[in-house]
C-alpha cells in the first residue's frame, strides 16, 4: 500500500513537468527564447535585403565605369608599339619605305625617355650635362622645324613642331649607345673616333628619311642631311668630351 502511494505521488508531481513540456514543444507555440530568436533572424534578412541591393547596384555602376573609361596611356597618347617601331626604326637603318604611319605619329615619350638615358649615361661618368642635352636639343628643334618649314615648297606640306622634336629624339638612340660604350673605352683614341663617325652617319641617315617621308621631299634630302648632321656631331662631341 505504501509503494502504491509513492508511484501516485510520483505520477502527479510528474504530470504538470509534461504538461509544460508540451506546451513549450508542440501544442502551446515556441518558447520565448525561440521566438525572440526567429524574430532576431527575420529583422537580420529585412535588413540585410537593401544593403544587399545598393551594393549591387554599386558594383553594377562601377563596373559600367571601367567599360567606359579611357586607358591612362591612350590619354597621354603613349603607344608602346609605336614607340618600339620606331625604335626598331633606328636600329635597324635599311633602304626600304619608311610607312605613312610611323611618320604620322608624333610620339614624345620615347624622345624623352632617351634624352634622360644620355644625361643617366654621363651622370656615371661624372658629368651633369642634363641642362646641356635638353637645352641643346631645344634649340636643335627650334632651329630645325624654321629651316624645314622655309624649304617646303607646297602649301601645307610643312611639318609641325612635335613631328621635329620625335624624329631627333628617336635618332639620338645611337649616341645613347655610345655614351654607354664609353663608360668602358676611352672615346678619344682612333677607335672612338670611328664609333663617333658610325654614330653620327646612322643618327643623320635615319632623321633624313623620315623627315624625307614627312614633307614628301625626297629631292631635297641633302639639303636636310647637312644641318641634321650638325645637330648630331654635337651631341657625339657632348658624349665624347
Amino acid at each position: 500500500h505504501g509503494s502504491r502511494c509513492c508511484q501516485a505521488c510520483d505520477l502527479v508531481i510528474a504530470a504538470p513537468a509534461v504538461e509544460r513540456k508540451g506546451m513549450a514543444g508542440f501544442g502551446g507555440g515556441p518558447a520565448p527564447f525561440e521566438q525572440q530568436a526567429w524574430f532576431t533572424n527575420v529583422d537580420n534578412d529585412l535588413l540585410e535585403q537593401p544593403q544587399m541591393g545598393a551594393r549591387n547596384r554599386s558594383m553594377e555602376g562601377a563596373a559600367d565605369y571601367d567599360e567606359d573609361e579611357v586607358p591612362l596611356l591612350e590619354e597621354l597618347g603613349i603607344s608602346f608599339p609605336e614607340i618600339w617601331t620606331k625604335t626598331k626604326l633606328v636600329l635597324r637603318p635599311s633602304l626600304s619605305e619608311i610607312e605613312d604611319h610611323i611618320v604620322e605619329d608624333a610620339d614624345l615619350a620615347g624622345p624623352i625617355v632617351f634624352g634622360l638615358c644620355l644625361g643617366g649615361m654621363l651622370l656615371l661618368r661624372g658629368k651633369v650635362h642634363f641642362g646641356y642635352i635638353y637645352g641643346f636639343g631645344i634649340s636643335s628643334c627650334v632651329g630645325t622645324y624654321i629651316i624645314l618649314n622655309l624649304m617646303a615648297t607646297d602649301a601645307g606640306a610643312g611639318v609641325e613642331f612635335a613631328h621635329v622634336v620625335s624624329f631627333l629624339g628617336y635618332c639620338l638612340l645611337p649616341v645613347v649607345f655610345l655614351a654607354a660604350v664609353a663608360l668602358v673605352l676611352k672615346l678619344t683614341g682612333p677607335l672612338g673616333n670611328l664609333l663617333a663617325a658610325l654614330c653620327v652617319a646612322t643618327c643623320t641617315w635615319t632623321s633624313t628619311r623620315l623627315f624625307e617621308t614627312k614633307l614628301k621631299a625626297r629631292h631635297q634630302r641633302y639639303l636636310i642631311a647637312y644641318p641634321l648632321a650638325l645637330i648630331y656631331s654635337c651631341f657625339v662631341l657632348i658624349t665624347i668630351f
